[in-house]
């Protein structure tokens, strides 16, 4: 029997990247660094550094690209890393004046 790998996923499977986040046991601040000080970057290394142990991560990142969101790390990306595969693709971040 030949499977479709075009197949809608599981929904309960996707719907549950969140709760399986290693990010869940962490400081949501730590997510959120603020600026380009020291203190911010190594805020950012360490958010960087839960990404990448985490089961989330791909779904993470995807949503974070799909719903373009503007501020913080998820999926292991910074906004600027965020905003850098979006222009290649001709798409801008989410401002606060964008109303959708």
């Amino acid at each position: 029997m030949i499977r479709n790998s075009h197949a809608a996923p599981d929904t309960a499977v996707v719907a549950d990247w969140r709760q399986s986040g290693a990010c869940r046991a962490e400081d949501p601040e730590d997510f959120f660094p603020v600026g380009a000080t020291p203190a911010a970057k190594a805020l950012e290394r360490h958010a960087k550094a839960i990404c990448w142990t985490c089961p989330s991560l791909q779904p993470c990142g995807v949503w974070a690209l799909e719903t373009r969101q503007p501020f913080g790390i998820w999926g292991g990306m910074t906004e600027a890393e965020r905003a850098k595969i979006l222009r290649r693709r001709g798409i801008r971040l989410k401002t606060g004046s964008d109303t959708a």
